[in-house]
């Protein structure tokens, strides 16, 4: 008897979603979208964050970063003594007026100092196109800011350095971890027309601002069971008599902080978009 009323009731389920079977595709299909948004998304969202975390190992971009006014390079050892650092490399970091020949105004470009010979470092480039410079006006440029100015090898850019007009001419076109956003902390979005990367020979950097033998700006890599506050701490004790302006973490650091935010943002809209789906499955049941 149970038998036969089951078979009833399969008959009742299977003229009833044959009744409904518009209402139930529309139901199926929209199940379907949310499904396929929440996976598409999520797995753009890690393979995102893999290929950052790869991109900053592979060319090891740094845990800590301060700059200061100046300080002497008898300092160094210091601060590589200090618990949990791993790395400790120092810079020439300035900013400068640039003139372009594409823009009526001028621009901005940010030099750093890069040892005078290839070598494994912190932030380190990955030369795009063209080569390493290997005299005192040679520099290589940050992609972002070559392609906005239409910009190709071997073009030369007028820089004030130090009150001293120089050209620099661009043999190399770079990418590094550390300005994969090209922006200025006043700034809200990047403006790579006006703003770029420069990197130039320690030696002339150094001679040009007269910081022989100083540095004004250090990254540094931590140790896997180093505390990042306690590191911070320290460094800001050290380096408050040279002009320390304030030691940053990594999540800090500006250009972590946009892409770090963009990513993220793509995995509130990996949960967002779904729910979309979800309230629509409702009202589509409610209808039914």
């Amino acid at each position: 008897m149970t038998l036969l009323a089951l078979k009833a009731l399969d008959k009742k389920l299977l003229r009833d979603l044959l009744h409904m079977r518009t209402q139930v595709l529309a139901i199926v299909l929209i199940v379907a979208c949310g499904i396929a948004s929440l996976v598409t998304m999520m797995s753009t969202y890690y393979s995102l964050k893999l290929t950052l975390d790869t991109y900053y190992s592979q060319y090891r971009f740094a845990d800590v970063f301060v700059q200061m006014k100046r300080a002497p390079e008898s300092l160094i050892p210091r601060l590589e003594n200090v618990p949990g650092i791993g790395t400790v490399q120092t810079r020439v970091v300035k900013d400068v007026t640039l003139s372009v020949a594409s823009l009526a105004e001028p621009a901005t470009a940010r030099l750093i100092s890069i040892p005078n010979q290839p070598t494994p470092m912190l932030n380190d480039l990955f030369i795009r196109a063209g080569r390493y410079p290997e005299r005192g006006d040679e520099v290589l440029a940050s992609e972002a800011f070559v392609l906005a100015n239409h910009l190709v090898l071997n073009d030369t850019v007028g820089a004030v350095i130090n009150g001293r007009w120089q050209p620099l001419r661009i043999v190399g076109i770079a990418l590094s971890p550390e300005y994969i956003y090209e922006i200025r902390g006043s700034e809200i979005v990047p403006d790579n027309q006006r703003f770029g990367i420069l990197w130039m020979q320690q030696e002339a950097l150094s001679t040009a601002f007269d910081l022989k033998g100083a540095f004004n700006d250090i990254s540094l890599s931590l140790m896997p069971e180093a505390s990042e506050a306690e590191v911070i701490f320290q460094l800001d004790q050290i380096l408050e008599i040279y002009g320390g302006l304030g030691t940053l973490g990594r999540d800090n650091q500006i250009s972590h902080k946009f892409i770090s935010s963009e990513i993220d943002q793509l995995s509130a809209q990996a949960i967002i978009m779904p729910s979309i789906f979800w309230v629509l499955l409702l009202f589509c049941s409610i209808c039914c």
